[in-house]
Parts: structure tokens; sequence; C-alpha cells
């Protein structure tokens, strides 16, 4: 049996919860997060956020709207980066049973 240990910083749980908002739209990158969908699902408060948010944007991982009411969304960089990074479950494959298997 095979485990996978990470130490996950602050940005990549962020990203991470970034991601699981928007993994179920039909077009991930173009939905708009709002401040408050990201402090609702994170267990940090908005001035974390949105420092991480500008770690994450200056990486290209994610995109960062200001005005009125600020927006972000993950881009098609940052879902390829989380597939790469993020472990995903193992495939259990098992073996064949050989077709002379005769039971008693």
């Amino acid at each position: 049996m095979c485990f996978f240990i990470a130490a996950w910083t602050e940005e990549t749980v962020l990203y991470k919860v970034l991601y699981n908002i928007v993994k179920q739209e039909t077009h991930p990158t173009q939905y708009r997060c709002t401040p408050r969908e990201m402090i609702l699902h994170s267990t940090f408060d908005w001035e974390l956020i949105s420092k991480h948010l500008s770690v994450l944007e200056a990486d290209g991982l994610v995109e960062v709207q200001q005005g009125d009411a600020p927006s972000f969304s993950i881009t098609e960089k940052g879902i390829a980066h989380l597939h790469l990074t993020i472990p995903q479950p193992a495939k259990i494959i098992y073996p064949e049973t050989p077709s002379n298997f005769t039971s008693l």
C-alpha cells in the first residue's frame, strides 16, 4: 500500500477550494467566484484570501478582477497545474482470473 503525504501551503488549500467551487460548472474557467463564496468555503478571512489570490494570480493560476465587486476565476493553466500537483485517487487494477480456473 502506498500513502502520499503532502504539506500543502495555504495558497494550495485556497486554490483547491476555488477548484471545488467551479469544477461542476460547464465552463469552470468562466465562472466568476465572489469573495463571499471563498469565505464560506474556506477557513481563511478575506485579508488572507486576497493575499493568496494575488500570489496565485502572479503565477497565472487564477485571474482576479477588481471593481465594485471583486471576482476571480481559475485559469486553464490553473486547472492543468492543479491536476498535476494534487494527487488523484489511485486506480485499483485487479488481476484477471485465469480462464482455466475452477472453483472447488
